[in-house]
């Protein structure tokens, strides 16, 4: 079975021959996972996915250039936050910083209402309850915290793919999801 890594990098190479099928599965495989990625930062849903248009724009006019010396969705990733900064500048708004709570719920995975056979008013209050804690702590997160949890957590990500798109070492990606971890469930323990 190949990894996620050799998918892409097959696409890629043929985008890059001219396969406009390729690369519109790569936008397929990546344009969930760059919203996501990119919310906390933009914080609104229209801008981000301005950015990640503008971003997919960006990654086609260059794909030629891209060599596979990193993975394809690090290039990606980093291309989409370079979009986002410039895009927040352009737009006269802060990029904001690391302390910074995000809009409640960006960057979050909703669930969908048939995730238990048997939800009852009560249950679904509950469950509801539960997911606002969750979103509100993973909100107040601080954005380096947040991204690296959201990379591991909900994107499956591993520590070294984290690593290499937030251009950090592996430990310090270690250090942020464990906080995120422990802030998160503090939150949930405290219901």
């Amino acid at each position: 079975m190949k990894s996620r890594q050799e998918i892409d990098l097959e696409l890629v190479k043929s985008a890059q021959a001219g396969d406009m099928a390729a690369f519109e599965s790569l936008m397929t495989r990546y344009r969930t996972r760059l919203i996501r990625y990119l919310s906390p930062m933009v914080r609104d849903t229209r801008d981000t996915e301005d950015v990640v248009q503008d971003t997919f724009i960006k990654v086609f006019m260059a794909l030629h250039s891209f060599r596979g010396e990193s993975s394809f969705s690090t290039w990606l990733f980093r291309i989409g936050i370079n979009t986002a900064k410039r895009s927040l500048t352009r737009r006269g708004r802060r990029i904001p910083q690391l302390s910074e709570p995000a809009v409640e719920g960006a960057g979050s995975q909703q669930h969908s209402e048939a995730d238990t056979d048997y939800e009852t008013p009560e249950a679904a209050m509950e469950s509801k309850q539960i997911l606002d804690i969750f979103n509100t702590a993973l909100s107040e997160l601080p954005a380096g915290q947040r991204a690296a949890f959201i990379l591991r957590e909900i994107e499956g990500f591993s520590y070294e793919e984290i690593a290499e798109q937030m251009n950090s070492p592996v430990g310090t990606v270690r250090s942020r999801i464990h906080r995120a971890r422990d802030a998160i469930a503090a939150a949930l323990k405290d219901k």
